[in-house]
């Protein structure tokens, strides 16, 4: 059984402080020192005392919201998870783009599973409702890049830029046309001026 600190040898606390990385250690009373642990266990014992809480109460199976998520498992499996709320018969749907790769029928409003997909496809999940050739779409899910086995053939990359706060692609500004005459011309103007500046300057010669 671990004994108390105020049992402990100055020694042993000054031990124990190090690990904690408790600095001016060496210059501190025995009392200061036990304080000082003891203040830095304190996040340690709520850290612990809250994973004893979570073992106890586990998650719930259901959380009354519309939603699904979809990850990658490898370059031919993806993971589904999903639930509906108060709808009946719901479709789940794989998406690449604008065209349907996998529709499947849910037997129940709210589960898990794997699917097989084509490696290196850009994919999202949808859930909704489907009467005769309409879908109504009720929730879906961020788009994910199904990975490849082995490298792309293509050795060109296509960068983009993900806004951080919306999590979209954000694509880049066209450049402005210059329609008008004017703007030409007086572009023109401008570029002529600075290669003459540019053109008449001159170097001293060095000593």
């Amino acid at each position: 059984m671990k004994k108390p600190y105020e049992e402990m040898t100055k020694k042993e606390l000054l031990k124990i402080a190090k690990l904690h990385g408790i600095k001016g250690r060496h210059k501190m009373s025995k009392a200061v020192l036990i304080k000082k642990i003891r203040e830095k266990n304190k996040p340690l014992k709520q850290i612990k005392e809250k994973e004893e809480e979570l073992k106890k109460n586990n998650p719930p199976d259901r959380y009354g919201e519309n939603h699904v998520e979809l990850l990658p498992k490898d370059a031919s499996t993806v993971y589904v998870h999903w639930e509906v709320v108060e709808e009946k018969n719901p479709v789940l749907r794989l998406m690449s783009k604008r065209k349907v790769e996998i529709e499947i029928p849910l037997m129940s409003n709210q589960g898990e599973g794997y699917l097989k997909v084509q490696e290196g496809k850009p994919l999202r999940a949808e859930v909704g409702i489907k009467k005769g050739n309409k879908f109504k779409k009720i929730t879906t899910s961020p788009e994910i890049l199904v990975p490849r086995s082995k490298p792309a053939k293509s050795k060109s990359a296509k960068w983009e830029y993900v806004n951080p706060e919306t999590g979209k692609v954000q694509r880049k500004k066209r450049a402005e046309k210059v329609s008008n005459k004017t703007q030409l011309d007086e572009k023109k103007k401008k570029t002529e001026k600075t290669a003459k500046t540019i053109k008449y300057i001159r170097i001293p010669k060095r000593k």
